[in-house]
This record gives structure tokens, C-alpha cells and sequence, in this order.
């Protein structure tokens, strides 16, 4: 069978989709990532074949001018709250942009390579217009929790007037099947035609560092921003204000940065380490807790290792993973307008040394080995 794998240009969409395509391989299916250039050399060292669609996006000037942070802004948890539906609009508007860019390209590639199927995460329209082209079946495969699902009916909207360019008729449901790597205690109700799939963490290749070959001598905490924000927003937000809160307390914190963000941060205290490219995967079964933004990928990562968490939410999906998470009790989040140095000093103390969140962690990883493999679902898969 012919697997056609495609995604934006983002890190962060792609890497959750590796480990099925890993297992699509073993099966012996030929697979092909198809995605905008930015993201081959991710894909290249993935292991998986990619094909180039369309040109890049200066996602910061697309999306970044509509990303604001500060307290007071639509970036807060209750204004966030408030504005679903405008954000999930300005969401669609700026995926079908991206879409209408690679649409030519990978319309001519998918003609011309005939897959079986299609498999897309949910933020890249162009996977389901080749399915609908080509009639064959899409299997949709989430990053986290389902943030776009809910506002399906927006998503056939706006998109008519693309699938009419391309001669189809109406937006047809886009899914046979949605592959879902969350846990289900994590998970909006409601997914359509879910199959569970164990989450396995890859966050790109790597060397494993000497130090983290010895056990750490003191508790070691994880400080990690993400990429996305960075991206949108050309800083590392929240960085500053999260390592002042940490800069007297007896524990080691290693502070988790994208290439290219260490310029972002100009001193670090002595109990703070800077590591730069180094995969959540290989430092996490070492932290007895992790502060993040709130990403799908760290938020799963921390919780297959088990990992406390302590949520710093600011746009996007990165407020519905917050809450979802405190509903297992396996973290906090603090809302915008209250992360104080003070506070978070606060909740992260609090975290390390709660036996109930924990124990609630080590419960969310035991859940999610329960579900099936990606070799499992391999086999599941139409086509």
C-alpha cells in the first residue's frame, strides 16, 4: 500500500506522525511525507522520504500579527474562553492559506504517485482535497487533544470556496478514521470514529549527552517554551520571568531550547543548565517535574515519562491541553495574568513535592502504554 503522509511546515504537527510512519514502513508500505520546504530537513532526519509542496510561509507575518501576549490580551485563559469561535475562524483562514499554496503541487504529486491513502493532521487541508480528488479514504491523526474538531462545520465554510476552485462539490466529511495518540482522560468527548494509539515520543534525533548518563545528583526540574510561539512571535516568551522564579531554590533546572533560541536569554543562574536540540524524550525519565507552554508534544511527552506538569498557557491549543491536563490531575496550569515569578516559584514547589499529583502522573503514563502501538494500528488502517 501507498501511505501518503502530509503535514504544514511545523515541527511540531510532523513529529507526532513519525513514529505511524515508522511502523507504516516496518509493515512494508511505501510512504511519502509531503510538506512545505521548510520542513524537510526535519523530515529527512526522521528516516521517512519527503516530497516538497508549495513555497514557505512567513507564518509570522500570516499569524504573529494576530498573536498577542501580555496580560489583558486575547491570549489570557478567560478571554481565550471567550473567543473560541474567532480564533478557530482566524485559525481556518490562515490553514487554508497555507493549503491554497501547496494545493497545486501536491494535487500534481498525488496524480501522479496514486496513493492508497491519505493520512494528515488536522491543521493541513490539502490531505483531505486529495482524498476528495482522488477518491480515496483520509485517516485523520491528531496532535493532542482535538482543538479543531470542534468547529468542523466552520472548516467546510470556509473551505467551499477552495474545494470549488478544484472542482469538486461539496466539503465532504474529512475522515474514515482518526487516529488519536492522547489519552482518553486527556481527550475532548466526541471524536469522530477514534482509534486510540499509543503516544511515542519523538522530538528529532540526537546524541545523548554525557551528563545525562549519571544519575542527577539533586531534583532536576525541566524548563522548556516550545517552538511554535517562538515562531510566531520571535522571542522565547516567558522565559525570563520563569528562570528569575527558580533562581534561589535548591534544585537543578534544565532549561530545554529550539535551536537558535539561547540568544533569547542573556544570563542564567548557577542551578539553571542551558541545552539546546536535546529531545524531551531522553531528559524527561530524569525530572521530577516540567514548566511549559503547553504544546501537544511536550504536554504528551512529559506524560508518557510520567511527569509532573506546570502549564504557563498563552495561545491556541495550548490553553484546552492545560486544562484537560489538571483534569487528571496530573498538573497545573496558571493563567496568564497571575505567572509571577512568585506564583510560579509557588506552584512549582508545591508540584515537586505533591504525592498526588504524582501519583496521578504515573496513572496518565500507565494509560497511555495501555493503548495500542503504531504497529497495531498500522494494521487497522483503510486502503
Amino acid at each position: 500500500m501507498r501511505v501518503l503522509f502530509t503535514t504544514l511546515g511545523w515541527s511540531s504537527h510532523y513529529f507526532p506522525l513519525v513514529p505511524l510512519g515508522w511502523a507504516a514502513r516496518a509493515a512494508g508500505h511505501e510512504v511519502r511525507v509531503l510538506t512545505q520546504p521548510a520542513l524537510m530537513e526535519q523530515v529527512l532526519g526522521s528516516g521517512l522520504p519527503g516530497v516538497v509542496a508549495g513555497p514557505d510561509v512567513d507564518l509570522r507575518a500570516m499569524v504573529g500579527k494576530d498573536v498577542k501576549v501580555g496580560p489583558g490580551t486575547l491570549s489570557t485563559m478567560t478571554t481565550w474562553r471567550d473567543s473560541r469561535e474567532l480564533r478557530a475562524r482566524q485559525a481556518v483562514n490562515w490553514f487554508t492559506a497555507i493549503t491554497e499554496s501547496m494545493a497545486a503541487d501536491a494535487l500534481a504529486f498525488a496524480r501522479d504517485w496514486r496513493p492508497d491513502l491519505v493520512v494528515y493532521e488536522p491543521a493541513v487541508y490539502v490531505g483531505p482535497l486529495i482524498a476528495q480528488t482522488l477518491g480515496i479514504p483520509a485517516v485523520r491523526h491528531l496532535w493532542g487533544t482535538d482543538y479543531t474538531y470542534p468547529h468542523r462545520e466552520l472548516e467546510y465554510e470556509l473551505l467551499s470556496p477552495l474545494w470549488q476552485r478544484h472542482g469538486l462539490g461539496p466539503v465532504l466529511p474529512f475522515e474514515v478514521l482518526t487516529v488519536d495518540p492522547c489519552p482518553a482522560s486527556m481527550q475532548i468527548p466526541a471524536v469522530p470514529h477514534r482509534q486510540p494509539m499509543r503516544y511515542v515520543p519523538y522530538n528529532g534525533p540526537a546524541v545523548l549527552p554525557d551528563w545525562l548518563r549519571r544519575p542527577a545528583e539533586r531534583t532536576r526540574v525541566c524548563l522548556t517554551f516550545g517552538t511554535t510561539l517562538a515562531k510566531l512571535t520571535g522571542s522565547v516568551v516567558g522565559a525570563p520571568e520563569v528562570i528569575e522564579a527558580v533562581r534561589d531554590l535548591d534544585v537543578e533546572f534544565v532549561v530545554a531550547l529550539a535551536a537558535g533560541q539561547r540568544d533569547g536569554i542573556s544570563t542564567a543562574p548557577p542551578n539553571v543548565r542551558l541545552v539546546e536540540s536535546l529531545p524531551l524524550r531522553l531528559l524527561l525519565p530524569s525530572c521530577a517535574a516540567i514548566v511549559h507552554k503547553g504544546g501537544s508534544g511536550t504536554t504528551l511527552t512529559a506524560a508518557a515519562a510520567g511527569v509532573p506538569q506546570l502549564v504557563l498557557p498563552t495561545i491556541a491549543d495550548q490553553f484546552l491541553n492545560a486544562e484537560r491536563l489538571a483534569g487528571t490531575g496530573a498538573g497545573e496550569y496558571l493563567e496568564q495574568d497571575v505567572a509571577t515569578p512568585e506564583r510560579i516559584r509557588a506552584g512549582l514547589l508545591a508540584l515537586i513535592d505533591s504525592a498526588p499529583h504524582r501519583t496521578a502522573a504515573d496513572e496518565l503514563r500507565q494509560e497511555i502504554e495501555r493503548q495500542p502501538s503504531p504497529a497495531e494500528v498500522v494494521g487497522l488502517l483503510p486502503g
